[in-house]
């Protein structure tokens, strides 16, 4: 009898996916996304059922919990210059034979769930080239050329990416509108004409390779990349009186990368992996503002260093996996920022400091599968560090945390899962915190902070995956966290002065809700119409040292009441396989206040409504792609606002309120892909 549920159970999810290929595996072939006439590997990665691209994050330092949920051929991406998203658009589709979705298969790197993107080996070379060329409302043009190629046989892979782009940002942080300025009670107290674009400029050289050795898999990358992004600004100030100010915002960043990762199976025994990288990164920013009277500037200079080596050992014994290892780093920034007003030097918080973190981290997992509906996966991380900063001021710091965490993952009915999760997790200090940092233009002064400790937390998540429709697919995620040593803002005093600084401002709680869902609409006669979306809330609580109330965390989303937000960005595609077309369109829509920031003189907001977007997507042959698109179709505003007091919030008064309209326009262009 509990063979017969077995099988059942098993023909039911055969219904839903198109293959299984072995237990936690399950296998996508081209066709199963052949009606949606996907061009990249990236396309047919949005439409798995149930799975929600995460890309990582290149900001942490270190290996572990920078890495996204996808695998290429079997092999993490490990380089912190390359997004997961942009590898995976040069992917052709054309060159893929299957995308299998992995449940608790050996190593998940604290996922539930991963996408692996197998390619066809052929010891052929093949390739894509891509030529794109946009224009906004403004005349602004934004140019683009890459290519790649790929040459991947049975026991080696050789692949080289050279790309040049010009990006105009679409952020809510710049374009073209107005300033004004509000007594409290509403007068005007100053208004004006404002413009802040801003123009990157991006070169990025890449090449990766990959071969077998010793009975295992070595494999080499580096990646090179330039970018130069710079900011023209102009007010023009009618009221009170006819006046000019003018800015500019310039920002260089150069990197590299180097990577070696060897993977050698030790047989019976499991498998060893060893993988280590050497990262720098020089960046030199600038600011000023000039008025009729006076010129004010700052100047911020950061070079860093990661050197990272990490051990791993994986065992699979049919039901039972296990995972262990250790991680080692060495991180290094050298900072230094100087700020002049009107000629004369500023005194600011550590201007000028050194920082370097080593620090080891240990870790095991274990995996087990008691049934073919029911899993469980344990284990813990242990993090010891040491931070030594010199400079302007001297401290030497040792940090240690231990990090449990287990997943139960349980298939109640066929199309159906529950995953329950707990785990504790700590943040990562940002380097940059460390020292002071200006934006004149976007009215910003950070003062460095070198007691600065992480924030850590307590996390509990329940989510449920469904599966209907074949293609279709519904996952609702719930979290809560208990966070202590929540990182905000506090003020820092130097120089007879008080400034901003990224600091530790006690404990909070923040709750998210996440929805994603594919829906494929031809069951209800809308042949060639899919619908995918996610959508987002967040509600955070802390109490503020300013006036002991309680708030959001600064950088988080509220939903409730008056302070409703809803965040959701939504795709709607529509197929024409006949025709080799496709139509699409996006839709982001917000509501409420978005990135709040509770400074200590002024509370800081941005936010915007609905941003449409549209492209026509025709093949014309197989190897050739042809998309039209404009973004940003309503030309939708994003606002700044600002409270700014007379001193420190709770005991100043309201001196001025800013608001600030700012629209990019719309964008259109075209991009061209050819496959070789």
């Amino acid at each position: 009898m509990r063979r017969l549920v077995f099988i059942v159970l098993v023909c039911a999810c055969a219904h839903i996916a198109p293959a299984v290929a072995q237990q936690g595996v399950t296998s996508y072939p081209p066709a199963y996304f052949a009606a949606n006439q996907p061009a990249t590997a990236f396309d047919m990665v949005s439409l798995l059922p149930g799975f929600h691209l995460v890309p990582g994050d290149a900001t942490i330092r270190g290996f572990s919990g920078t890495v996204g949920n996808v695998l290429i051929d079997g092999q993490l991406p490990t380089s912190k210059e390359e997004k997961i998203d942009d590898l995976l658009r040069r992917i052709a589709a054309s060159s893929v034979e299957r995308i299998e979705l992995i449940r608790g298969g050996g190593d998940m790197h604290g996922y539930p769930v991963l996408a692996n993107v197998v390619r066809i080996k052929t010891a052929s070379l093949r390739g894509r080239a891509e030529l794109e060329g946009a224009i906004t409302h403004y005349g602004t043009t934004a140019p683009k050329v890459a290519v790649h190629l790929t040459r991947q046989g049975a026991a080696s892979l050789w692949e080289m990416t050279a790309a040049w782009g010009r990006d105009f940002g679409m952020q809510n942080s710049n374009g073209f509108g107005t300033r004004a300025r509000y007594l409290p009670g509403g007068a005007p107290l100053q208004l004006s004409r404002y413009s802040f674009p801003k123009l990157t400029n991006t070169a990025e050289f890449s090449s990766a390779y990959r071969q077998s050795l010793w009975a295992g898999d070595l494999s080499l990358g580096l990646v090179l990349k330039q970018e130069r992004a710079y900011s023209g600004v102009r007010e023009s100030i009618y009221f009170p009186s006819i006046s000019l100010a003018t800015g500019l915002e310039s920002a260089r960043a150069r990197s590299g990368e180097g990577r070696l990762d060897y993977q050698h199976g030790l047989g019976a025994w499991g498998q060893l992996q060893i993988f280590a990288v050497h990262r720098i990164e020089e960046q030199d920013e600038i600011s000023q503002t000039s008025t009729a009277v006076r010129t004010d500037m700052s100047r911020s200079r950061f070079n860093l260093r990661e050197d990272v080596a990490r051990l791993a050992w994986q065992y699979v014994d049919g039901a039972l996996k296990l995972e262990s290892g250790a991680e080692g780093a060495i991180n290094v920034l050298s900072s230094r920022s100087s700020l002049t007003l009107g000629g004369t030097p500023v005194m600011l918080p550590a201007a000028n400091v050194r920082v370097q973190e080593k620090r080891v981290e240990f870790f095991s997992t274990a995996t087990w599968r008691f049934s073919p509906v029911l899993m469980s996966e344990l284990g813990a991380r242990y993090e010891t560090s040491t931070l030594t900063q010199s400079g302007d001021s001297s401290l030497t710091k040792d940090l240690s945390y231990l990090k449990p965490r287990w997943l139960t993952t349980w298939n109640p009915a066929p199309g159906h899962e529950l995953r329950l999760l707990a785990e504790r997790q700590v943040g990562q200090l940002v380097f940059r915190d460390f020292a002071s940092s200006t934006s004149l233009n976007s009215n910003i002064v950070t003062g460095g902070n070198k007691n600065l400790e992480p924030a850590h937390s307590w996390n509990i998540s329940l989510a449920w995956e469904w599966h209907f429709w074949d293609r279709g697919s519904l996952v609702l995620d719930a979290k809560r966290e208990f966070i202590s040593q929540v990182v905000d803002r506090i003020p820092v005093f130097a120089g007879g002065q008080v400034y901003n600084a990224v600091g530790n401002i006690g404990s909070g709680t923040r709750d998210d809700l996440q929805a994603d869902v594919i829906l494929p609409l031809d069951r209800v006669g809308l042949k060639g119409l899919t619908i995918k979306g996610e959508a987002i809330s967040r509600h955070s609580r802390v109490r503020d040292p300013a006036t002991g109330a309680y708030r959001t965390i600064t950088g988080g989303q509220t939903f409730g009441g008056p302070a409703f937000v809803f965040t959701s960005m939504t795709e709607i595609t529509y197929d024409i396989p006949k025709r080799n077309l496709q139509l699409g369109m996006t839709v982001h829509y917000h509501a409420g206040t978005q990135d709040l920031e509770y400074r200590i003189d002024e509370i800081d907001s941005t936010h915007h409504d609905i941003k449409l977007g549209a492209y026509v997507e025709y093949k014309p042959t197989p190897v050739w792609t042809w998309r039209a698109f404009i973004k940003d179709l309503m030309q939708t505003s994003a606002y700044r606002d600002r409270d700014v007091y007379g001193g420190l919030r709770g005991s100043a008064p309201l001196v001025y309120i800013e608001r600030r309209e700012l629209n990019n326009g719309a964008m259109i262009g075209l991009n061209v892909q050819h496959d070789f």
